[in-house]
């Protein structure tokens, strides 16, 4: 459960990351300061983007979790609960 339960907050880290990553892209590729202000328009897509990234990257995450929570099944661990989902 530890170990696990730590790798479930990535998933805000990752967001925030991704989020101030595009942001100051964008502003480079508009020839603008790193941290000037964007649109709403603009603040909308960057948020939409960098969870659309986070929720890919710790989806899987979420999948293997449930799975060894679920009390029906008998896993041997978490390379179990992976390969026989991926299978």
């Amino acid at each position: 459960g530890f170990v696990p339960g730590l790798f479930g907050t990535s998933h805000g880290a990752l967001q925030f990351m991704a989020y101030e990553d595009l942001k100051e892209r964008y502003n480079k590729y508009r020839n603008r300061v790193s941290d000037a202000k964007l649109n709403t328009v603009e603040y909308i897509m960057m948020a939409a983007v960098s969870k659309i990234f986070a929720v890919s990257a710790t989806y899987p995450y979420q999948v293997v979790r449930a799975r060894l929570q679920d009390q029906h099944n008998t896993y041997s661990g978490v390379f179990d609960v992976i390969r026989r989902t991926w299978r």
